[in-house]
């Protein structure tokens, strides 16, 4: 007899196989590989279809164990994993029932050989697996997307002055869609997120929306070339906020940036698909804000035939 028949044997009298089906914690992205640069990426929540030795049960089936011991001292031991496929695909069954399919491998350890085979094994439950769910599928693949924080670009940048309009823009390299796919199973959904906006804290109590990156200014080219509809106007000085050094001249307000990132998803598998919660990523940065005091001047010219001076303002 095999050593495979031998466990078979041995295990004929195996009670209920436990069976059952969890998300695993899935593993994310790398920044290099699927995040911060590419955007793209795969993570697979698998659910185990079989077990380790000795017989411990699987989170998709449990297994029953055969060794040295259960066949009569024999060098052998064995592994069996459940054959989802052949025991819910119509396969015929290969023995009495209550039973199903088995692929075992038997090994002895001190000869070095090892032997698999597909066995009915009596005595075992059908395993039925739970649907899976795959919005929450999707939501392992959401929570895997590496999104990248806003990089923050202001002109003036640093410093800039009370009435005149301060651009605002974040990095447009980064203004595209990110997306990750999970697996469970049979089951795939894939995750996109895209950026719609960028919701700007000024520092002054303001707040402005733009709808996408924003322009930059480009100091090669005249002002009057250029235009922006993301900028904001400071009323007041930022003197008498914290600074750094201490100096309340040297105040600073707080602006930051998040984008606001709508997440989508759609599967394969098991119809499905639609919105997720918004994702948000945010950067701060510190602008000082002075008030600078403008002076008018008068031209005034003298001609001969005058008495009294004329002046323009220039």
């Amino acid at each position: 007899m095999t050593p495979i028949g031998a466990a078979a044997r041995a295990v004929a009298a195996v009670v209920a196989v436990s069976c059952g089906m969890a998300l695993l914690p899935v593993s994310r992205a790398g920044a290099d590989s699927a995040g911060a640069g590419s955007g793209g990426g795969t993570v697979s929540v698998g659910a185990s279809s079989g077990v380790g030795a000795g017989g411990s049960t699987g989170s998709s089936g449990g297994t029953p164990s055969g060794g040295g011991s259960a066949a009569g001292g024999s060098p052998w031991s064995c592994n069996y994993t459940y054959l989802t496929l052949n025991n819910q695909g119509g396969f015929p069954d290969g023995g009495p029932t209550p039973g199903a399919w088995y692929s075992v491998t038997c090994v002895d350890v001190a000869a070095g050989i090892q032997v698999t085979q597909t066995v009915w094994v009596v005595g075992s439950q059908p395993v039925v697996s739970p649907p899976v769910d795959p919005r929450a599928v999707a939501l392992q693949a959401a929570n895997a997307i590496r999104l990248p924080a806003p990089v923050l670009h202001l002109d003036p940048s640093g410093s800039t002055v009370v009435d005149l309009a301060t651009w605002l823009w974040v990095d447009p390299s980064i203004w595209h869609a990110y997306e990750v796919t999970a697996s469970v199973g049979t089951v795939s959904a894939t995750a996109v997120a895209r950026p719609v906006a960028v919701r700007w804290t000024t520092g002054d109590g303001d707040r402005v929306t733009c709808t996408g990156p924003g322009a930059a200014y480009r100091t090669d080219l005249p002002a009057v070339w250029q235009s922006t509809t993301c900028s904001h106007v400071y009323l007041h000085t930022s003197a008498g906020r914290p600074s750094l050094d201490g100096n309340p001249d040297h105040g600073t307000f707080v602006v930051s940036a998040s984008i606001q990132w709508a997440v989508s998803w759609s599967s394969t598998g098991v119809v499905g698909g639609g919105a997720l919660p918004t994702l948000v990523t945010t950067t701060a940065t510190l602008l000082r804000v002075a008030q600078v005091e403008s002076v008018n001047t008068l031209s005034v010219r003298w001609p001969v035939e005058m008495s009294a001076p004329t002046g323009a303002r220039s």
